[in-house]
């Protein structure tokens, strides 16, 4: 079981300090996924070139198209206002943010 031992701070137990391993392993190999399924992907659009539909034996297995979209220039929105213009349609919000401490390197 974890036990608080002072406000805001929690001593883990053993299966809790499991799941902590498992998650930074599980983090390392996402990451070697993602160098794996990027490299995939620049040579499956090197072989597209400007095409937006690979084939293969005849049938589609990528499709690679353009999208267009409009989003707001938050930037200079910011700076067109004025402060109390841009505060009036500011909204504050609160959110835990979860970061894995690196481990002692020994």
């Amino acid at each position: 079981m974890s036990v608080q031992i002072e406000t805001d701070v929690v001593d883990f137990d053993l299966d809790t300090a499991n799941w902590v391993a498992r998650y930074r392993a599980t983090q390392k190999e996402i990451k070697e996924l993602q160098e794996v399924l990027d490299i995939a992907r620049s040579h499956i659009e090197a072989a597209m070139g400007e095409c937006q539909v690979g084939l293969h034996h005849n049938r589609p297995v990528v499709r690679w198209t353009t999208v267009t979209t409009e989003r707001l220039d938050v930037k200079r929105v910011k700076e067109s206002l004025t402060p109390e213009l841009l505060a009036s349609f500011t909204a504050t919000s609160t959110t835990r943010r979860f970061t894995l401490i690196e481990e002692e390197q020994e």
